[in-house]
Parts: structure tokens; sequence; C-alpha cells
């Protein structure tokens, strides 16, 4: 092999730079090609979490087609710390809660003929008894709806619903202190009140004499008057 011909390679000085060039061209076509699919990689990620937050939405709808408890009033009497009237959801509010929301019963009462796991309707007349009264069981829980359609009058009651009015009350002559704290607004202190002034005034001729009674208003005989008598 003879000596080598510089003078003959010289004309070729260009094809070391052509090969770098080629050589460069592909490892940036290997990095774009890198680049672009790690980007529709990451398109397809963003497009995968969108379609799954959708899912989120039937549930709103299930609950927007999910009707809410209708609501009513019952009126609540007796031996109950506050007797009156009380908000309930329809078939849904059960007697003990409506109980638990008038400040539970009193010591006098007697809820053995009560069925307190009751769900409650609209309009219910709740009447709770006192130990020794005898109350039908139609007269705890009334509904005027289903009464038969008519409306008993006060002009001219029935001779059972004005037994069963009258049992209902509190004879101020003849109740003692438990009894008295059965009435609205009667705490210890006013049913002490009210024995002693019977006992230094004698019996009440008629229950607008309780207003005599120190700590008893106007205001006070108002809410009374229905749940008292002297008979």
């Amino acid at each position: 092999m003879g000596p080598i011909n510089w003078q003959r390679w010289r004309q070729f000085w260009w094809l070391p730079i052509v090969g770098l060039i080629l050589i460069g061209g592909g490892l940036w076509g290997r990095h774009q090609r890198t680049a672009h699919q790690r980007v529709e990689n990451q398109q397809l990620l963003k497009g995968a979490s969108s379609k799954k937050q959708p899912s989120a939405k039937p549930k709103s709808q299930n609950n927007q087609s999910e009707q809410p408890a209708k609501g009513g009033f019952i009126d609540l009497k007796g031996a109950v710390n506050h007797p009156g009237i009380y908000p309930i959801k329809i078939g849904q509010t059960r007697l003990f809660d409506v109980l638990k929301a008038a400040g539970d019963v009193t010591e006098a009462a007697e809820t053995s003929q009560l069925n307190l796991a009751q769900k409650l309707t609209d309009q219910l007349i709740i009447y709770v008894p006192r130990k020794g009264e005898a109350i039908e069981a139609a007269e705890l829980i009334k509904n005027p709806e289903t009464s038969g359609g008519q409306e008993v009058t006060t002009e001219q009651p029935t001779t059972a619903t004005n037994e069963s009015t009258i049992s209902a009350k509190i004879n101020l002559n003849q109740a003692d202190s438990a009894q008295l704290q059965t009435l609205s607004g009667i705490g210890p202190k006013k049913a002490e009140q009210i024995i002693a002034y019977r006992d230094e005034q004698g019996k009440f001729e008629k229950i607008e004499e309780l207003q005599k009674v120190g700590g008893i208003g106007p205001k006070t005989f108002e809410q009374l008057q229905s749940q008292i008598c002297v008979e």
C-alpha cells in the first residue's frame, strides 16, 4: 500500500461535516419525537380525568329526584312540660320526638297507653294523660280529618266529650303540687303559692280568682283557663 495521496482526499473535506450534520439531525429528530410523544401522553391523561368527572352528576340528579318530607303540625296537650303546637315531618317524626321537644312529660304523666314510637301525621291532637285519669284510647290521639267529618261545637257538646274535657282539666280546689305543675307556666314555687292561697282564702269559687295568686297575671291566666276548673 503506497503513501496517502492528500491532494486527492482534500477535495472531500466536506464529508465529515455532512456526517456530523446527519448524526446531529438524527439526534434532534429523536428528541422531537420523544417530546411530541410526551405531550400526547399528557393530553390523553387529561382527557381521561375529564371524562371521569361527570360521573358525579348522576348523584346530584338522584338527590334532586328525591322529594323532601312534607311538613305539618300537631297539637300537644296534657301532662307535658310545654304543651302547644309543634312542627313535624309527616311520616317521619315519631311521638317521642315531639315529647322531647316539649321538654318531656311531667312526673304526673301516665304514658302506658301511648305508642311512643308512632309516626305522626298532620293535624293530630295528642293528649298525655295524668295518673289516675280515665281517658279512652280514642281521646289520646285524635285526627280531625278522620273523626267522621263532623266538628263538635262548643255550644252543643256531646255528653262524652263534655265529661272527658272536665276530667282532663286540673281542679284548682283538689290538685296537689305535682298536678298543678303540669299546667303551662306553673313551676314548684307558683304551685305552692296556689295551695297556700287556697288554704288561707278557702276554695276557688271561679277560675278567674286564680289571678289573685301572686305572679299569675292576665297573660298567664289566658294560657291556663282552658286547662283548669273549680268543680
